[in-house]
């Protein structure tokens, strides 16, 4: 009997560049610039996906949650 073992790695903050460079090449677009940067993507289907990156050097994990969850992107992405 084989057992299968999922390692799920301990997200980290990452730098600000990091996250932003993730979403550009996911096809996000920047769409403004205010309080926080937000990216938007339109797919296939015509959903219409939105985040935001606030402006610091570091995004914290919660964030960085928040993120995964509004982009529908695998968490792998942002270890």
């Amino acid at each position: 009997m084989s057992q299968k073992v999922f390692c799920i790695t301990k997200l980290r903050p990452l730098p600000q560049r990091k996250i932003i460079q993730i979403l550009l090449n996911n096809g996000f677009k920047e769409a403004r610039s205010g309080r926080h940067i937000t990216f938007k993507k339109t797919d296939a289907s015509g959903k219409i996906w939105t985040t935001w990156v606030p402006h610091h050097n570091e995004v914290s994990v919660f964030v960085i949650k928040y993120i995964i969850r509004q982009t529908g992107k695998p968490r792998e992405e942002f270890e």
